[in-house]
């Protein structure tokens, strides 16, 4: 059994572990990313690697934010760890642990976690849809992740669906609990207890939530009809919710039966890797670009 060293690069913390060729997570942890420059973080990462050793890794697989292009190693576009972009990183964490490196976008790294292991294995073609402080995603075609020109494929928040209002900025899980917590003026509310609250008693409440889920609607119908995809996967921490999910498919079901001309309405699952989906895509993708080099 062959095993891989993992990390997952995020705004406030740094995930990492070892996962085998099975897909099975041998050991994991994680450290607060460090603010001030790459050479902390090379450093930060050198001694968790070195804390592995015994799992005789045979590659590093790193998930990361960012138009990461996998051919030339530099990580494009910006992303909540500036110091990241724009220079030969893999190269640069190829020289540190002596081993093959390979890097890919956080969401894609998701995706392929779904795609390997998770929901969206019985299938070739599959969209992520995860939703956060934005909208983002990944979309696989033919077994295949689908990157783009730039690198950015999945960069769905940027879609326009009212006038110019971007998704991202019309189903914000972030605005979406701030408009909330003014109008109930609760303090400690968040996204996932947002969609608990009796909208009976709160009808200021129900519309909001309405606009929410009619927004959400529109997006995943022009995603369909885009891609025509088998399956449409949700991730992020309100789709942990049941209720929200449930209502969510409840509107969505609503909104299509209220067209006249439409695509079919696409399969739609909950995620079923939460925390540990970008590891386990990253080590994925280091699996299936090791076959490729080996051609």
């Amino acid at each position: 059994m062959k095993n891989i060293a993992v990390f997952d690069l995020g705004g406030s913390s740094v995930k990492y572990g070892i996962i085998n060729s099975l897909g099975e997570l041998l050991f994991k942890g994680s450290f607060a990313t460090p603010k001030d420059s790459f050479e902390s973080l090379l450093i930060k990462m050198s001694k968790v690697f070195e804390s592995m050793k015994k799992f005789n890794s045979i590659g590093v697989s790193i998930s990361s934010p960012g138009a990461v292009n996998s051919l030339t190693g530099i990580i494009g576009g910006i992303s909540a760890i500036p110091y990241i972009h724009n220079f030969q990183i893999k190269k640069a964490f190829e020289d540190v642990f002596n081993l093959p490196v390979e890097i890919e976008n956080d969401g894609n790294c998701s995706a392929l976690a779904e795609f390997w292991l998770g929901n969206g294995k019985n299938f070739k073609s599959m969209i992520s849809l995860v939703l956060g402080s934005g909208v983002g995603g990944a979309v696989i075609q033919n077994e295949k992740l689908i990157n783009g020109k730039t690198y950015q494929s999945g960069e769905f928040g940027y879609m326009l669906l009212e006038g110019n209002k971007t998704w991202s900025s019309l189903c914000s899980t972030v605005s979406l609990v701030k408009k909330a917590q003014e109008i109930t003026e609760i303090e400690d509310l968040d996204g996932v207890k947002l969609f608990n609250l009796c909208t009976s008693k709160n009808p200021e409440i129900g519309t909001l939530l309405n606009n929410y889920y009619l927004n959400l609607s529109k997006g995943i119908y022009n995603l369909q009809c885009a891609f025509d995809s088998d399956t449409i996967i949700v991730s992020g921490g309100i789709s942990s919710n049941p209720i929200f999910f449930q209502n969510f498919l409840k509107n969505l079901d609503n909104f299509y039966n209220s067209l006249e001309d439409k695509v079919e309405k696409p399969f739609i699952q909950k995620a079923l890797f939460e925390n540990d989906s970008n590891l386990i895509g990253a080590a994925y993708n280091f699996i299936e670009k090791s076959k490729k080099h080996r051609v």
